[in-house]
């Protein structure tokens, strides 16, 4: 019996304390997106909150010297962070670690030659043909920024407010790149059976590129409502 009292009397005190700190719950949109989140304040110097975006699937069209392409962009991602006041306002640094589903699967086409170069070797591109790339970011992601908002643990009673974030997260992506078999048939026979080598190249080139996006930026604003 006693082993239960001090049991409930712990249980008790702890859920008065949560309840003592204030919670939060908000949504915002920027550059990847949209996303809802909670914060929870463990003081008036730090907040722990944690939110979900998503930028559904959109297509971009874009073009480079040897080619054009139609490009499928996809963005999910799910982030727990924890804030730091260093001033009695909304002013905070913040640190995360995100699990996401980060995406780019391309489809080239020819240019108005009605070809496209594969490493060093011109082909000409017929409506059979295809060459794709994808990129994808690793399913892990840190997570560093600042911000303004989401400073719970220093209010003192319910009401809107105004969030925003600036940050970046890390994580270099991988890349591929690939033809179809009646490309890879024209591409074989134009550069003397060099096909592998030449895709290779054109793989190493796209991985060139894609090592500068390493860091990926995170831009937000959104509103909140503590309660």
């Amino acid at each position: 019996m006693r082993f239960m009292s001090v049991s409930l009397l712990c249980l008790s005190t702890l859920g008065m304390s949560a309840a003592a700190q204030a919670q939060e719950i908000y949504g915002k949109a920027g550059f990847l997106g949209a996303g809802i989140g909670y914060a929870h304040g463990l003081s008036p110097a730090f907040t722990l909150r944690g939110d979900v975006t998503t930028i559904g699937s959109i297509t971009h069209d874009g073009s480079r010297s040897d080619y054009k392409y139609s490009a499928k962009v996809r963005n999910d991602q799910a982030t727990a962070y924890l804030d730091w006041f260093p001033f009695e306002s909304g002013f905070r640094l913040s640190a995360g670690l995100g699990g996401r589903d980060t995406r780019v699967n391309g489809e080239a086409r020819p240019g108005r030659s009605g070809s496209v170069k594969i490493g060093d070797t011109r082909v000409t591109y017929g409506e059979e043909d295809r060459a794709t790339g994808r990129l994808k970011y690793p399913t892990i992601a840190p997570y560093l920024g600042l911000g303004w908002g989401h400073n719970v643990g220093q209010k003192t009673a319910a009401g809107w407010g105004f969030v925003a974030d600036l940050g970046v997260s890390f994580g270099k992506p991988s890349v591929d790149f690939d033809v179809n078999q009646s490309l890879y048939a024209k591409l074989d026979a134009a550069s003397g059976g060099n096909a592998d080598a030449e895709i290779r190249k054109q793989r190493d080139d796209l991985k060139d590129d894609a090592d500068k996006l390493q860091f990926f930026p995170h831009v937000y604003v959104g509103v909140s409502y503590t309660f």
